[in-house]
């Protein structure tokens, strides 16, 4: 019979040194995350640097994920998560990866966060463009669906509904999925009278959210097989 093998007599690879320190860690690890009266999968990447050791204790960065899986604010979550790994292997950065429920739409958002300073966010909202130039010629705009993606930098926790609600203002008119035939005609009356470009979805997103990092803007076009896009950047804007 093999003898069972003590905790104390196995050899911790993990601890080995290595020259090289490369980050490590789990990625698409999905779990439910908890509200009061709300839940919501969640998709996280966790990653720690292995400072010249050999490897990442993964097992410890999923029982942190597991142990921080409730509360109003998912940010929240994210701070403890980092807090806890940090004890065991230092510099802990998380990315967090949800499709938050809207109105009809869900919007996926990201979250780049450590245990200390400010949060990065993504966030993409999907709404609806009236061309401005065949408006002129022939007083109908063509539409056609458009994703905006926004970025930025915070030190405050960000309201994303509150975000959505804003970024929806960006365009011509926002997407609905249950529309009866007249409702289809307000959406289309709604849209065209107030035709965008793609250029305008930007100048408006940055109207609203004036710390923004960037700003794109794809407008998949309905007569042309290209499609428009438009961006912004603080790095555009300040270098040329």
């Amino acid at each position: 019979m093999t003898p069972k093998l003590r905790k104390e007599d196995v050899h911790d690879v993990h601890e080995e040194f290595a020259e090289i320190s490369v980050l490590g860690g789990v990625g698409d690890l999905i779990h439910i995350h908890k509200g009061d009266d709300w839940m919501l999968p969640i998709k996280y990447a966790i990653l720690v640097p292995t400072q010249n050791r050999r490897g990442v204790h993964m097992s410890r960065l999923v029982a942190a994920a597991q142990k921080h899986s409730e509360g109003e604010r998912i940010e929240y979550s994210m701070r403890e998560i980092c807090r806890e790994v940090n004890r065991t292997q230092s510099g802990c950065r998380i990315v967090c990866e949800i499709q938050y429920p809207f109105k009809d739409q869900f919007m996926p958002i990201t979250i780049r966060m450590s245990e200390r300073g400010k949060i990065r966010y993504a966030f993409q909202r999907t709404g609806i463009t009236a061309c401005p130039c065949s408006k002129q010629m022939v007083g109908v705009g063509h539409m056609q669906r458009a994703v905006l993606k926004l970025k930025m930098i915070s030190e405050a926790i960000q309201d994303f509904g509150e975000v959505a609600e804003k970024m929806g203002k960006c365009f011509s008119s926002v997407p609905e999925e249950h529309l009866k035939r007249k409702d289809e005609g307000e959406k289309i009356r709604e849209a065209q009278a107030n035709p965008k470009f793609a250029e305008d979805v930007v100048r408006e997103c940055l109207k609203h959210f004036p710390d923004a990092t960037s700003i794109e803007v794809r407008a998949l076009e309905s007569i042309h097989l290209h499609d428009a896009v438009a961006y912004w950047s603080r790095r555009i804007n300040n270098n040329g």
